[in-house]
């Protein structure tokens, strides 16, 4: 028989005192319960209780064995928690590449939570708006809002937020107000160079959907430069919520088109299959579910 099972049963069977009620808290009988013991004392060579019929007591040398046979258990079950901690705690290095509006607005701030949290991590983050190539490049995890040429990798959708049209109160002033999405066509749009339907808006009305063309004398591949261009008058912008609460609070840009709505954007961490169910990408994706 396994010694440590037959020392687990035999310090059970002291502290519930009885064989019966250590037979039913292990689901084993009274009788095998007692073989276990008795297996025990004859690889001592000594008796290590005195059992009757209605008691049973520890002999001197089954006192003495029991205590140290409790404290070996304790340090056991310590030894396995240091084991199952250091297993899971979040170790080693995560390379991460993000647009630079996300990486600046969402992924530092998250990352900075992370890194404080486990000290044993290292994070490398490249804040690019070009495409990333995860099968070239050194990459652990991207993040992107499409999984399209990322069909081989896992992508999990992390947050969907809303984009709203809005231009300054001088550029509506200078050229008007748009009451249809058709009429964007004859106003100057901000193109976002990166964007994957960025000359091409998706705005909703019911089950409707516009897409009108946009016209545009400045294109610019990113969202925080084409947010400074319109307000300072330069055109019309889809912007993040997020991004522009203070500007719509203080008037310095004003939402257009509020009866259609745009589309969504879903944002998607995308990661190598070999992280899946690892210790630190499972942490990370606790701290995107908190946010």
């Amino acid at each position: 028989m396994d010694r440590l099972t037959s020392i687990e049963i035999f310090v059970r069977a002291v502290e519930c005192g009885s064989f019966a009620s250590v037979a039913e808290e292990k689901n084993l009988s009274a009788q095998m319960v007692g073989k276990h013991v008795r297996g025990l004392e004859a690889l001592l060579g000594t008796k290590l209780l005195y059992k009757s019929t209605r008691s049973q007591s520890l002999t001197t040398a089954g006192e003495h064995y029991y205590h140290r046979c409790k404290n070996i258990l304790a340090e056991l079950r310590a030894a396995e928690e240091d084991i199952h901690r250091t297993i899971n705690e979040p170790s080693g290095k995560l390379n991460i590449a993000s647009s630079v509006n996300f990486g600046i607005s969402i992924l530092a701030p998250i990352i900075a939570k992370f890194h404080n949290d486990y000290p044993k991590m290292n994070v490398d983050i490249c804040l690019t708006n070009q495409p990333i190539d995860l099968s070239e490049e050194s990459y652990d995890i991207i993040f992107s809002d499409h999984t399209q040429g990322y069909e081989s990798f896992i992508a999990q959708r992390i947050r969907s937020y809303s984009l709203i049209a809005c231009a300054s109160p001088c550029y509506l002033d200078r050229y008007g107000t748009p009451q249809h999405p058709n009429e964007l066509v004859h106003h100057q749009c901000l193109e976002n160079r990166l964007g994957k339907n960025s000359k091409h808006w998706r705005f909703t009305d019911g089950e409707k959907l516009y897409t009108p063309e946009i016209a545009s004398r400045l294109a610019i591949n990113s969202g925080q430069a084409i947010l400074n261009a319109a307000l300072e008058g330069a055109g019309i912008t889809l912007q993040p919520t997020s991004q522009i609460t203070d500007a719509l609070k203080n008037g310095r840009l004003v939402q257009i088109l509020a009866d259609y709505p745009l589309k969504k954007i879903n944002m998607y961490m995308i990661y190598l299959p070999h992280l899946r169910n690892t210790a630190k990408l499972n942490a990370l994706q606790k701290y995107f579910v908190e946010e």
